[in-house]
């Protein structure tokens, strides 16, 4: 859970040309996702949202459901 994800975490995603990522962090939010991981996708003009996992799958639903071109890490456990 620590130092959690990070940057190389990401970059299978990031090649699919996606335009926000969503990371959930578990049920209990135990995983960690860095400020520089965060940065770094904003760096590349990428949108992102960190949030449990529960309300991560519903909002990259929403957004794929919106035409969105979004990817999503899920941790699905603690």
């Amino acid at each position: 859970h620590s130092p959690g994800v990070q940057p190389a975490d990401l970059e299978e995603v990031i090649k699919k040309g996606v335009k926000t990522v969503v990371i959930g962090r578990g049920m209990s939010e135990a995983l960690q996702v860095p400020a520089s991981t965060v940065d770094y996708l904003k760096k590349q003009g990428i949108d992102v949202l960190v949030l449990q996992t529960e309300k991560a799958v519903v909002e990259y639903n929403a957004l794929a459901a919106q035409g969105v071109k979004v990817g999503g890490v899920f941790h699905s456990t603690c």
